[in-house]
């Protein structure tokens, strides 16, 4: 029985089956979709035909695709947004790598920035670490003044650098990364009075954003990005 979901304006793709005969590709076929899109998908299509054989087909969920294709038709194909979807297509129909997707991820696509999923492909490949500082103001006793000594966030690749700490905080509240403070040493001047504290932490995806990360972050990293 097809499923079928409403798009906006009026556009309604029913998602029916995969498969593949001779050339022609009839993944998640067949399809109403915008004349705008349609160009799109059918590259996209073939990139996926391109990277999964045919004995590793499998029925692609209509709960994961519906959502997915809603939102990558408002996409350019550059925009890592439309390549993390693109990811999560291609694991939704290998059946060696569908047992990573879960519906939830078509969902937190659509909330990211491209910096944020930039931030999720370099954590990828390993965690960031970052050593600060904050003086302590003794009067009000609190601290404050951060400032950042070493730091292997890659800020010279993101759109907007100065919004890490908002980035760090919406990836947070997806449960996707984490950034604890390992370590804190104080600061002390001459007479030995605390004047500071030095923390020292990593950034890191947790075990869900691991699982995020393999099925919607290519491996080789965005094109154009």
């Amino acid at each position: 029985m097809a499923m079928a979901h409403r798009f906006q304006p009026g556009i309604m793709i029913v998602v029916t089956r995969l498969a593949v005969a001779g050339l022609m590709a009839k993944i998640l076929a067949p399809f109403q979709l915008a004349a705008a899109f349609q160009d799109r998908f059918e590259r996209l299509i073939e990139r996926i035909r391109a990277r999964v054989p045919e004995e590793r087909y499998s029925l692609a969920p209509a709960e994961v695709v519906g959502p997915a294709l809603q939102q990558m038709q408002y996409l350019e194909e550059d925009n890592p947004l439309w390549q993390m979807f693109e990811e999560l297509l291609t694991c939704s129909v290998d059946v060696q790598a569908i047992s990573n997707v879960h519906p939830s991820f078509a969902h937190l696509i659509s909330q990211l920035s491209r910096d944020e999923a930039l931030i999720l492909y370099r954590l990828r490949a390993g965690e960031f670490k970052v050593v600060d500082t904050l003086d302590f103001n003794k009067k009000e006793n609190r601290f404050e003044n951060l400032k950042v000594e070493e730091s292997s966030i890659p800020v010279s690749e993101l759109l907007q650098p100065n919004q890490v700490g908002l980035y760090y905080s919406h990836l947070h509240s997806l449960t996707l990364v984490e950034w604890p403070v390992e370590k804190q040493d104080p600061i002390r001047n001459a007479e030995g009075t605390q004047t500071g504290i030095r923390r020292y932490s990593t950034m890191r995806l947790t075990e869900f954003g691991r699982l995020f990360v393999s099925a919607c972050v290519p491996e080789d990293g965005f094109r154009n990005a």
